[in-house]
């Protein structure tokens, strides 16, 4: 499975907005970098290994009574190589968002599998569809190159390391096919979320139906649980109630999400504005403040208007800190761009921009702010980052 994070809204204030914090690292065990990408072991992954020791070992104690203590060895090379099938499938979707320009943060191993984080990014449904088949396609790949040597090797090699690597082609067909399954949190979900999103183009309508396919199959993997009378085997029962349970809290926060994608994409960047003016870099502070006051007068109501200025490929904004530093003596002679926080050309949308898309906008670039152009290439306003915080906490 895959995270692409929806924007992180941190609790607005009266000050101006700061880029939103990647959020807390994850607790675990570091293991380097693997193809330029942090990967991380969860603390939780040694649950599973104890649990695959626990369901494993016995079995193959019982296959190979003469291995004594040697068996639990196996079942541990077991996890492992699971732990390896799943770092496939993490690589695999890591690949193909950086194939489709996302950036990849780190792949985590957890108890429930493992996940590849990105960073906020930009995105179509179709390169979401083609990143989230990427993981479990990878698995059923090998399932099936391992079953093909299956079928060529001499059955005189079978013994406990065979009985190993039938164990984990297994587990590779079991971990391709179940993230198939239409529904979120699983990579299929993330498929009819795109599907749904190319349809209706509302990303929210896709993660919400999506969500709602995911909990519908939590549900029926505890009614199966329920009619092969799993629960009469107490290792098994454990395992599928964590999935079951993984799958139908992981659709709750996506229906989460997708409430906040409905009131963002319910309004546009013109209506959530602030309004802005437009200056040269090189106006004075004191001709700036002048005309800004004359703007706003006694009867005026509303926010007081930006300042913005662009040039030479770069557009920016006033930082009201630093031009307060300026003392009034000095306001006559230094320039506006020079008290500017700045940022790239491209952090400009035109005002029809849906607020999800926005958010996307203010989050790849971490920044606290974009300025809203029309089509004649003026500036009609600037929609800060904690504006649509405010709009995000109301879902």
């Amino acid at each position: 499975m895959f995270s692409m994070p929806l924007p992180r809204f941190r609790q607005p204030s009266d000050d101006r907005a700061a880029p939103a914090p990647a959020g807390p690292r994850p607790r675990g065990v570091r293991l380097g970098l693997l193809l330029g990408v942090e990967l991380l072991l969860d603390r939780s992954w040694f649950l599973i290994a104890g649990l695959t020791l626990v369901m494993y070992g016995p079995v193959l104690w019982r296959l190979y009574p003469e291995l004594g203590w040697l068996n639990l060895l196996l079942a541990l090379g077991f996890a492992v190589g699971l732990a390896l099938s799943v770092l496939v499938h993490e690589l695999a979707h890591a690949l193909a968002g950086r194939a489709a320009g996302w950036p990849v943060t780190r792949i985590v191993l957890t108890l429930m599998g493992g996940h590849t984080a990105f960073g906020s990014v930009r995105t179509t449904p179709l390169p979401t569809a083609l990143v989230s088949l990427a993981g479990p396609l990878s698995n059923v790949v090998l399932a099936a190159l391992g079953t093909g040597v299956l079928f060529v090797t001499a059955d005189s090699l079978a013994g406990p390391g065979w009985a190993l690597v039938q164990l984990l082609i297994l587990a590779n067909w079991i971990l391709g096919l179940f993230n198939l399954l239409p529904g979120l949190p699983l990579d299929g979900g993330r498929v009819v979320e795109a599907v749904v999103w190319a349809l209706t183009r509302s990303e929210a309508k896709g993660t919400t139906v999506a969500a709602w396919c995911g909990r519908g199959i939590a549900i029926l993997t505890v009614a199966w649980l329920l009619w092969a009378q799993v629960w009469r085997q107490p290792v098994v029962l454990v395992i599928t109630l964590l999935v079951a349970g993984f799958i139908f809290m992981g659709a709750g926060q996506a229906l989460r999400q997708a409430r906040v994608l409905g009131v963002l994409d319910a309004v546009r960047a013109g209506g959530v504005a602030r309004p802005a003016m437009e200056f040269s870099p090189t106006t004075p502070l004191a001709l700036v403040d002048a005309t800004v006051m004359a703007a706003t007068g006694d009867d005026y109501r509303g926010w007081t208007p930006d300042v913005v200025v662009r040039d030479r490929g770069a557009v920016g904004l006033l930082d009201p800190e630093l031009a307060e530093r300026v003392a009034p003596a000095h306001r006559g002679v230094v320039a506006v761009g020079d008290v500017a926080e700045w940022h790239p050309a491209d952090t400009t949308v035109d005002p029809g921009t849906p607020g999800g898309e926005l958010a996307r906008v203010l989050e790849s670039g971490r920044r606290a702010w974009v300025c809203v152009v029309d089509g004649a290439g003026h500036v009609t306003g600037v929609v800060h980052h904690e504006d649509l915080a405010r709009l995000a906490l109301r879902a």
